[in-house]
């Protein structure tokens, strides 16, 4: 398996689309839920799922500098971190009311297996939530530019890939739509987004083209968890979108 740790830092490109995930996770969560989270990463997501239940949450990686780094910054009760390969996980069937998987699948040629095991150790009423970067978008052409993702899926393959292990599977779209809102100012706004985003510009100290984007627009320069929304009901917008996002039942 490939990887690409998320960050354990607000000022990234990605941070705020990583929480907008786990936010839409969190709304599912039973009271006293046991879940795992699985490529926890540096664990951030596994703390947020923890702080919604009492039941026990799990964060796996199968990096053990992952772990490490999981159990020198986080610390609940209800709450553990350890090494694991999500293609064998050390559970019994039937184990967990919910099991997170964003952008895990697409780092592992062995995808399949490790959907069998989600199964496997899911409930009968569980849940799993999955993410997965939208292959129709950021891979055009075929060509898989993420040098860390063995492959990506298309609306209906991962839909079929879904459908072959779990009995329901729901898929949205994942989508940036802070510019949704037109006007004038948006329209500025988007405009210094893309020129601060440039590679020159880029260069420039993060705060103070963050600052100034403040300054002039309210809102900092990263886009926050607020500013993605998840599409959910045409499949013509879905496949538009540059994140899949499923919820499979057994």
């Amino acid at each position: 398996m490939s990887s690409a740790r998320q960050l354990l830092e607000s000022e990234s490109r990605w941070w705020g689309e990583h929480q907008h995930r786990y936010n839409e996770a969190i709304k599912l969560v039973k009271p006293s839920g046991i879940i795992l989270d699985i490529a926890c990463g540096t664990g951030f997501g596994t703390a947020a799922l923890a702080a919604v239940t009492t039941g026990k949450v799990i964060g796996g990686d199968i990096a053990p500098e992952a772990i490490k780094e999981c159990n020198d910054n986080w610390k609940r009760p209800n709450m553990a971190f350890q090494v694991m390969d999500g293609t064998a996980l050390p559970f019994p069937d039937n184990h967990f009311d919910m099991i997170v998987s964003f952008e895990t699948i697409e780092h592992t040629t062995r995808y399949r297996e490790m959907l069998k095991e989600f199964a496997r150790t899911l409930r009968s009423d569980g849940k799993l939530i999955l993410s997965t970067p939208n292959a129709a978008i950021t891979s055009p052409d075929g060509k898989i530019g993420n040098p860390f993702h063995t492959q990506e899926f298309r609306y209906q393959e991962l839909k079929e890939i879904l459908e072959a292990v779990f009995n329901e599977t729901s898929l949205s779209g994942q989508r940036y739509s802070r510019y949704d809102k037109k006007s004038f100012k948006m329209s500025l706004g988007k405009l210094m987004e893309t020129l601060f985003l440039s590679f020159g510009i880029r260069k420039l100290p993060y705060s103070f083209r963050s600052g100034i984007m403040k300054a002039l627009f309210g809102y900092t320069l990263y886009p926050v968890a607020g500013d993605f929304i998840l599409e959910t009901n045409e499949p013509v917008i879905i496949k538009k979108c540059p994140v899949l996002f499923a919820v499979c039942k057994k």
